[in-house]
């Protein structure tokens, strides 16, 4: 589910910046760094903080939901994979 619609970040990448042993951003504006985005109008910071927090509680219980994840920002991800859908020019050609 997306939780910022701003930067198009899903919970999933929210949850993914606590680090297995519950390390991790305490804050909104942390998580944001940590995923390279910045936050904008600021609606998703009650919601981020929550993500964050039942992270950490999934770490406390040791229930493995915090597995090592490469998570990417999705604003960064969206515009790799719309530059890959341009066709490319071939350097003989130009």
């Amino acid at each position: 589910m997306i939780v910022c619609s701003c930067n198009v970040i899903s919970c999933r990448q929210i949850k993914g910046t606590i680090a297995a042993d519950g390390s991790g951003p305490k804050t909104a504006g942390e998580a944001y760094d940590c995923l390279g985005c910045s936050p904008d109008c600021g609606r998703c910071a009650r919601a981020v903080r929550a993500l964050l927090a039942e992270a950490r509680a999934g770490c406390a219980s040791q229930c493995g939901s915090c597995a090592s994840r490469d998570i990417a920002c999705a604003v960064h991800v969206s515009v790799g994979k719309m530059l890959d859908d341009l066709p490319r020019l071939d350097s003989a050609a130009a």
